[in-house]
């Protein structure tokens, strides 16, 4: 069916519906037929949008480099710490990784240990936005690259996610599920958020409604959960529990989530309650072992981050910031939107049945 007549067609049968809706005495349908916006367009690349670039043998020979890390042990820093020591050994520098564990004070204690360890330059992925000014004061005054959650006043440059653009993709696939599968029609929108990593947070989760919103119209029972600082798994399962609960006979439960981890904690709240089914997934990153969101019955996409990268993005621009040379300050990762249609194509190792 040509799209022309394809949009029409939901319209058309979009009015019928709320003509029975009204006539029955039913609820009223989550979008009008004026709301739904089948041509609503993809999402572009910002300007700051960077390409991966390869590791120079040597380039980095003698330098040491510190390296804040989130929280080791996760599928998401543990792929960028193993990105960033491959590049150590293919540059030549030495490598020191803090583990701040998503606490504060420890970052605090990480950027104290890098002064008296006369660190070149630093790598700083810290949770929390509100203590970067008072751990930029105790760590070395050397170039700093941020990671994913902004450090000022003192990174040199950002490297990680183009935030609005990585929730825009998520959001527009999901807006387009529905218009084309429900009319728009769902139960609740359950965002689960990290109010703690501030401007990336609203960026990323804003950029979800906003895109889903140019499709299908204002965003209706909306429940915003905060998991915590980096978005935490034990609190959104327990949260997600409590919501999940206050929603019962929702079927169409569509669940945003700032990072894998939530989003999997919330799959665990479902399972619970035997309500895996009643989850419509929109997430950020994608790590081809977390099969039990790949596999589920209603994953619709993800924006891929490739952390196992992000060491291309971060090391030469550090280099050429200690060695005196001007950097962009914004350095976004290309994240391209994965669907259960081309999973295999953009990740081929990937093997989740």
């Amino acid at each position: 069916m040509p799209a022309e007549k394809s949009t029409n067609f939901i319209r058309a049968r979009r009015l019928i519906g709320l003509f029975f809706a009204a006539t029955m005495g039913l609820a009223s349908p989550m979008a009008t037929a004026a709301e739904i916006n089948l041509d609503a367009p993809a999402p572009t690349f910002p300007p700051e949008i960077a390409k991966f670039q390869a590791i120079e043998p040597g380039s980095a020979e003698g330098l040491t480099i510190g390296f804040t890390q989130l929280i080791l042990g996760v599928p998401f820093p543990d792929a960028l710490q193993a990105g960033m020591e491959k590049a150590a050994e293919t540059a030549g520098f030495k490598l020191v990784t803090c583990d701040s564990k998503l606490d504060a004070a420890t970052a605090l204690n990480c950027a104290r240990q890098f002064k008296t360890q006369n660190v070149d330059g630093l790598v700083t992925f810290q949770a929390d936005a509100a203590a970067a000014a008072n751990i930029c004061a105790e760590g070395p005054q050397v170039p700093v690259i941020a990671i994913d959650i902004e450090q000022k006043p003192c990174e040199t440059a950002f490297v990680g996610a183009a935030n609005s653009y990585a929730g825009e993709i998520v959001g527009h696939e999901l807006g387009m599920h529905f218009a084309k599968n429900f009319n728009c029609e769902y139960d609740a929108f359950v965002s689960l958020e990290s109010t703690a990593v501030g401007v990336v947070n609203d960026q990323r989760m804003g950029g979800i409604r906003k895109a889903f919103e140019a499709v299908c119209g204002p965003v209706q029972n909306l429940r915003i959960i905060d998991t915590g600082a980096g978005g935490q798994a034990d609190a959104a399962q327990r949260q997600f529990t409590d919501t999940l609960t206050a929603l019962p006979g929702a079927t169409k439960v569509i669940t945003v989530g700032i990072n894998e981890d939530v989003v999997i904690a919330a799959l665990a709240a479902a399972r619970t309650q035997g309500r895996n089914q009643d989850l419509y997934l929109g997430v950020q990153n994608f790590d081809p072992d977390n099969c039990q969101i790949w596999t589920a019955s209603h994953f619709i996409a993800t924006a891929a981050y490739f952390p196992e990268r992000y060491a291309e993005l971060i090391v030469p621009n550090l280099v050429k910031a200690i060695k005196g040379e001007t950097i962009n300050q914004q350095i976004l990762v290309p994240h391209e939107l994965i669907t259960p249609e081309n999973i295999s194509k953009v990740y081929p190792e990937f093997a989740c049945k």
